[in-house]
């Protein structure tokens, strides 16, 4: 499981975030490019339409590839009680050879991530990514990647979880949310 909150930024607030991000964290910022083919179930797969995303690190000298499947959030009375979406989350890595592995997948698009991320330990291990979201028009061009959103920013802030832990996670992100909300309150939008 992973506990999630994700907010926007105008990206002329970004710098000012980051500096904020860089004096909490007490750790350095790493660039992140990502990119990511965002795959789904064709029909005679299951009842249930699911996806799943490879995703290659563009940062690494040699390239890595990780599978990631995404489940939907955590729901009833426990679910309602939190403040932040507790999902279930699957990675592993894998060969870049794996988008022939997966049958009955099909591509559904392209996107790029391009940002930096914040690493660290507060009550639990947790990231925080800001980056920007860009279509990549063409089959795997990720050069020409465009915006999806100019001028705002996808801020993101995770933590792995498991059903023994995750009152724990929960309390440590939404405290560190809380925090970057009440001295950021002008450039973080939840």
């Amino acid at each position: 499981m992973e506990c999630v909150v994700q907010g926007i930024i105008e990206t002329q607030h970004v710098e000012a975030l980051e500096i904020l991000l860089q004096g909490l964290c007490g750790v350095h910022k790493q660039s992140l490019r990502i990119h990511e083919l965002c795959l789904k179930s064709v029909p005679n797969l299951g009842l249930v339409a699911s996806g799943i995303r490879l995703l290659c690190d563009l940062e690494q000298p040699q390239p890595t590839w990780t599978v990631r499947h995404v489940g939907g959030p955590m729901r009833g009375a426990g679910a309602e009680r939190i403040s932040v979406l507790m999902r279930p989350m699957v990675e592993s890595k894998v060969s870049k050879n794996a988008l022939r592995l997966l049958l009955g997948y099909k591509l559904d698009h392209e996107q790029l991530r391009v940002g930096f991320a914040f690493h660290f330990r507060r009550g639990t291990q947790i990231t925080v990514t800001v980056s920007s979201i860009n279509k990549i028009l063409k089959l795997h061009a990720t050069d020409e990647a465009v915006p999806v959103t100019p001028g705002i920013q996808l801020v993101e802030v995770t933590a792995p979880a498991s059903s023994e832990n995750y009152a724990e996670v929960v309390a440590s992100v939404s405290s560190f949310c809380e925090y970057i909300a009440l001295l950021g309150e002008n450039i973080w939008q939840r």
